[in-house]
């Protein structure tokens, strides 16, 4: 995504709600919706919404039963950031659905064959890694695969790396470099480590799949922080 469109999608934020100087906070909190909502950490982007428009099913591919238990912690703290919405991950043993987020806990050296099997290439070198397919024009996503190598973590970092690639499973496909506490945190060679949800990672994810729209874009996002975000 160019640096061009960063500098104008931040400012349709912004300037949507200005009529005067921003308190610290409120651009702070702009910055953030916009860096992890209109921008993309990977891959194409055109400064716009991308989600689910129905719950997919979420299916552990290849993982030990310890994985398994670490996925439902994960799935419940974003099922409970996204009560009050009509988004709700489940997790089933097989899916036959199209819609669903595949899960793969295993060894980094398993990522490559995993990639081209599904037909997209994972950079090298990566904890985790989530590769998103949306429909282009529609802007609603179609599936997820989400990598996490879990010869290389564990502990509270597995759950961080797992959770933040199952957030970006849910659209909202950017890092940010605003406060450390967000699970999708990341500043130069500073990853992050939450192993939970920030409170802004939990109104993002409610303005997102309560008061957004697949296709919307910063005036949409300023709008719905405006009227939602302190609900």
């Amino acid at each position: 995504m160019s640096g061009n469109w960063r500098c104008c999608g931040l400012g349709v934020l912004v300037g949507f709600l200005l009529s005067g100087p921003l308190p610290g906070e409120e651009k702070q909190i702009l910055r953030y919706l916009n860096e992890v909502l209109l921008e993309k950490e990977f891959g194409g982007g055109d400064g716009r919404i991308v989600r689910w428009i129905e719950s997919p099913e979420v299916v552990l591919v290849e993982g030990s039963g310890e994985h398994r238990k670490v996925l439902n912690r994960v799935m419940g703290q974003l099922n409970g950031a996204l009560e009050g919405t009509s988004m709700r991950l489940r997790s089933v043993e097989e899916s036959r659905r199209a819609r669903r987020i595949e899960v793969f806990m295993v060894p980094q050296s398993r990522f490559g064959a995993i990639g081209r099997d599904r037909a997209f290439d994972p950079p090298g070198n990566q904890d985790g890694y989530v590769w998103v397919i949306w429909n282009t024009e529609k802007k609603f996503i179609q599936r997820a695969t989400v990598l996490v190598a879990v010869d290389r973590i564990e502990g509270d970092l597995l759950q961080h790396v797992l959770l933040e690639e199952m957030t970006q499973a849910l659209g909202p496909l950017g890092d940010t470099a605003v406060i450390p506490e967000s699970v999708l945190y990341e500043k130069g060679q500073d990853h992050g480590k939450a192993p939970k949800l920030s409170d802004w990672d939990r109104r993002m994810l409610g303005l997102l799949y309560g008061h957004l729209k697949p296709g919307d874009g910063g005036i949409e996002v300023g709008v719905a922080y405006a009227r939602f975000w302190g609900k």
